[in-house]
């Protein structure tokens, strides 16, 4: 390996990949190293599941296939000291040696035996090479729309030891339209994009963990096309202009989502503008006296909407409320005049800030115990998209 790169460019996506990756893991403290031909292959993986690889452009002088590990951490440190300089890059047996101004500084580097360098050695090897079997199915979808997409559904993702299926996003493509879901079993958010369409039935389940390096790496992928590779749930690779991604599936089947979201019409609706009701409900939850079971309760009548305090455990009304203009539509088949109805204000709080709309409906079905949240629109615009979220209701 002997090589001349810019100490500036290396720099910036080494510090790219030190933030896209988890530096809690003792695992991402390492990448590789590796020439393929006059570029410089930098692998940094998170854990033994999710692997980000980039390249960039250098001045190969020696051509090797031997790789090198080193401490991403050591690199930036090293790197830092120096301003736009052109380093020259040697190893020598098992030392990666800096070349700068007739000055050497040795690089520690680590063997695959290193006992955090086993998962990705040996458990993975297999793995990076799946994308190339017949079974590959190819993808692409829009940076934008891939970012629109975590933003909508993974404030709802599970975080459950013993519900590992819940822990991801589903995704779903038809010839009709894509389904992105998400649940924690208190809340679930359907995300639905018609004008994605693919000519055959695919669903899979990307884990949490992953969703959050590949938002990190869109960050960096602004208005540029991504090519998904899908290798029958066994594992996944985005393929971004810059970063490769690639990390395993939750191997489960996903519940039937559409089982959960009531069929019959709703008993109260209403509509409301979207900040309005966020401000009002983070207001009510600064002063709400339990922090730690925060509750707010609805109670709505054919006039108004008032929001107060609630405590789940005594069913009763704190005295700090807000009543809010509003005209609540009842079904008339319910025959209902009024209703009170609880939710965890935490979890509303989290999914009116997920939505970007003015103005939203607010519907409710007293018998199920559910709320479900969507964009109000005029019944004669035509969208591509739409998007529910349903809410457990704690009475």
């Amino acid at each position: 390996m002997y090589f001349f790169v810019s100490s500036r460019f290396l720099l910036q996506k080494l510090h790219t990949l030190y933030q896209i990756i988890n530096s809690h893991n003792l695992n991402s403290k390492y990448l590789i190293f590796n020439i393929i031909k006059n570029k410089l292959k930098i692998i940094v993986f998170s854990d033994s599941e999710n692997i980000v690889k980039t390249y960039i452009k250098i001045n190969v002088k020696k051509y090797t296939k031997k790789k090198v590990i080193v401490s991403i951490k050591f690199m930036i440190d090293i790197l830092t000291t120096f301003h736009n300089d052109i380093l020259l890059f040697k190893r020598k047996k098992n030392t990666l040696h800096i070349y700068f101004e007739k000055v050497s500084y040795k690089i520690p580097t680590y063997s695959h035996s290193h006992k955090y360098l086993i998962d990705f050695f040996y458990k993975k090897k297999s793995t990076l090479k799946l994308s190339t079997t017949i079974n590959t199915i190819k993808i692409t979808l829009f940076s934008n729309t891939l970012l629109k997409i975590l933003n909508r559904t993974l404030f709802a993702v599970g975080n459950k030891k013993f519900q590992p299926i819940l822990n991801g996003v589903f995704f779903q493509f038809s010839p009709y339209e894509a389904n992105f879901v998400a649940t924690d079993s208190f809340r679930l958010v359907k995300y639905t994009i018609k004008n994605i369409k693919f000519n055959k039935n695919i669903k899979f389940i990307i884990p949490k963990k992953s969703l959050y390096i590949i938002k990190k790496i869109l960050k960096n992928e602004k208005k540029s096309n991504i090519i998904i590779e899908y290798n029958n749930n066994i594992n996944i690779i985005f393929h971004f202009k810059n970063y490769i991604f690639s990390c395993s599936l939750i191997n489960e089947k996903y519940p039937d989502y559409n089982s959960i979201i009531p069929n019959k019409n709703w008993d109260v609706s209403f509509v409301i503008n979207r900040l309005l009701l966020l401000n009002i409900i983070k207001r009510i939850s600064i002063f709400s006296k339990k922090k730690k079971k925060n509750f707010i309760h609805l109670h709505l009548n054919r006039n108004n909407l008032k929001i107060c305090e609630y405590d789940q455990e005594t069913i009763n009304d704190y005295n700090f409320g807000l009543k809010i203009k509003c005209k609540p539509i009842f079904n008339k088949l319910t025959k209902l005049k009024n209703m009170k109805m609880g939710f965890n204000s935490q979890f509303l709080i989290e999914i009116l800030s997920s939505l970007n709309e003015n103005l939203i409906l607010f519907e409710l079905y007293h018998s199920y115990k559910i709320g479900i949240l969507k964009p109000f629109l005029n019944k004669n615009k035509q969208t591509e998209e739409s998007i529910s979220i349903l809410i457990m209701s704690t009475i």
